[in-house]
């Protein structure tokens, strides 16, 4: 979309940076206990504190809008999935994440 903001900044402003008071290391509700707390979290959230400024929306069935500035890239995972903690989360950070770079390449 070149220079062609698609959320508006009132948006995005919020989900870059972690207010005081907000917790700055959590991990995923579903992730194992030991997995290591690398996000941070508020107003709906998920910073993933990477080198890229990446930040994301989960919803509760699998629904992901993921946004990487540095990687230019907004990916949007629809999703309707009723998932059983005992079953293993897919990776789709991961994905994304090498998706944004492999694009970038």
């Amino acid at each position: 979309m070149g220079d062609r903001q698609v959320l508006p900044e009132a948006v995005t402003a919020p989900a870059r940076s972690v207010p005081d008071g907000c917790p700055r290391r959590v991990r995923f509700p579903a992730a194992p206990a030991d997995s290591p707390a690398t996000l941070s979290y508020h107003d709906l959230w998920w910073i993933l504190n990477d080198p890229y400024g990446s930040f994301m929306a989960s919803g509760i069935h699998g629904q992901r809008l993921f946004v990487s500035p540095a990687l230019d890239l907004v990916v949007v995972h629809y999703a309707s999935q009723v998932v059983s903690p005992a079953v293993p989360q897919v990776p789709l950070v991961q994905a994304f994440l090498s998706i944004g770079a492999h694009l970038n390449a």
